[in-house]
């Protein structure tokens, strides 16, 4: 029975990751870390028999464990990655893994020096509605993926705890989603990391290029875009993906082209239209419900702790990750260039640690 520790209580760790540690046979959480002590008096009521502490070094210098679960604001990951391997520990850490390349060299190199297993939550895949997309690509149902349509329509950005430093004026004071300096940017590295992995999956290689436009539709003086077109081509497909919280209406959608038929998703439908014919499924909980779903990340959890006993996909996870990290900087950067088409070339660094 593997021992871990939760570094941070807000949403989506109380929604989504403490239900999902329960009753695991595998591991159990046996401490907490938060700065704020209203968050560490909701945790005592969801881990009755953990140490809870207000300072993470403190934590990790008090307890003998196994690994830690990063649920964080973006901003902090890389400095708590590499606290946490420095100290021997496995990591499991919420999205986006980090904000720059920068950073992204720093947690590699240091989960390389460590040998530890270094995993970002990446629960979209585990959606029914999107596996179930997933399964009828891998069997060919369409044919050869030609061109992915993934939009996310939102109202505004989801709830979150007030920012501890540098909260923006008005409606933002509350959301840290909205401090680009806690959260690297707005709709784009909120909900375009979760975008990415899925439609690379989706495509099956890798874009050559990707351009991107980056705006202030509804929220001129928000100090970060509150909307995000990119767009990805690759040698025989292309996607393109809108992001919005500027919408009237909240919404997930996605369609896959492929050679033989296609694949639509509208929330919680989804529709096979092929040669023989049209099916369609229904699903219980919508796409636009929201990510906190404490049965996705059971098998998020999973994937990390099979990492750890070394299955043969060990780096996969860090892979992606890394290759999301990479591609919402590139999209940042085509942004500044007036939306320049620019190479997205997989670096060597990405898989050489795998």
């Amino acid at each position: 029975m593997l021992k871990g520790a939760i570094i941070g209580l807000g949403n989506v760790s109380v929604s989504g990751h403490l239900p999902g540690w329960e009753g695991c046979g595998r591991a159990r959480i046996v401490a907490a870390a938060d700065a704020l002590q209203s968050r560490l008096a909701q945790g005592r009521s969801r881990l009755p028999d953990a140490r809870l502490y207000n300072d993470v070094s403190a934590m990790l210098a008090a307890e003998v464990i196994d690994f830690v679960d990063i649920c964080t604001p973006p901003g902090t990951h890389a400095s708590l990655i590499r606290l946490a391997l420095s100290r021997g520990l496995h990591v499991l850490c919420e999205k986006p893994l980090v904000l720059t390349p920068d950073e992204l060299r720093q947690v590699r190199d240091a989960r390389a020096e460590s040998g530890r297993i270094l995993h970002t939550v990446h629960n979209w895949r585990y959606a029914p509605i999107i596996m179930q997309a997933t399964a009828l690509i891998r069997q060919g149902q369409i044919g050869t993926v030609q061109h992915v349509s993934w939009q996310v329509h939102r109202r505004e950005p989801s709830v979150a705890v007030q920012s501890i430093t540098s909260p923006v004026d008005g409606a933002a004071q509350d959301n840290w989603r909205l401090d680009p300096t806690i959260a690297g940017g707005g709709i784009l590295l909120d909900h375009g990391y979760h975008a990415l992995y899925i439609v690379l999956e989706w495509l099956g290689e890798e874009p050559w290029t990707i351009t991107a436009t980056l705006e202030k539709r509804r929220h001129p003086e928000w100090p970060v875009e509150d909307t995000a077109s990119v767009q990805l081509q690759s040698s025989v497909a292309g996607a393109d993906i809108l992001l919005t919280w500027a919408s009237s209406s909240r919404s997930n959608c996605a369609v896959i082209e492929g050679t033989r038929g296609t694949v639509r998703i509208d929330d919680g439908t989804l529709v096979l239209q092929s040669k023989a014919g049209e099916q369609s499924w229904t699903f219980e909980q919508p796409l636009s419900q929201g990510s906190h779903h404490p049965e996705w990340f059971r098998q998020v959890r999973d994937d990390f702790l099979s990492e750890i006993s070394a299955t043969e996909r060990v780096g996969e996870n860090l892979t992606m990750a890394s290759r999301c990290v990479q591609l919402l900087n590139l999209a940042k950067e085509s942004d500044r260039q007036g939306g320049k088409a620019l190479a997205a070339a997989v670096s060597e660094k990405l898989t050489a640690d795998r």
